[in-house]
């Protein structure tokens, strides 16, 4: 008899995979992100988080006029359209340490 063993990595990879592309969806929030970064600064929620520079060929959505202040003011994107920061404040918010009120001014 041959000595065989089951591999059961390649159909545990592709699941997660799969899991991994679900995109998410991130709470409305009515502040704009350069306006909430330095009020999460100040409370210890996030840090600068310097990023590489990009190098071609460049991602899509790359935008040489835009910088990223969340990045330490690395080109290629703006803070409006940083995902990871916005990957950070959905955690905030779902871990309940970021709330945000309506009536609030």
């Amino acid at each position: 008899m041959p000595n065989t063993t089951l591999n059961t990595n390649k159909n545990t990879n592709q699941l997660r995979n799969f899991l991994a592309k679900k995109p998410i969806e991130f709470t409305l929030i009515l502040v704009s992100y350069a306006n909430l970064l330095p009020y999460l600064l100040n409370n210890v929620m996030v840090a600068i988080t310097l990023a590489k520079v990009p190098q071609p060929p460049f991602f899509r959505g790359y935008n040489s006029n835009a910088t990223c202040a969340y990045h330490g003011g690395v080109l290629g994107h703006s803070i409006e359209h940083c995902m990871t920061l916005k990957h950070k404040v959905q955690g905030l918010i779902d871990a309940g340490w970021l709330k945000f009120e309506e009536n609030c001014l």
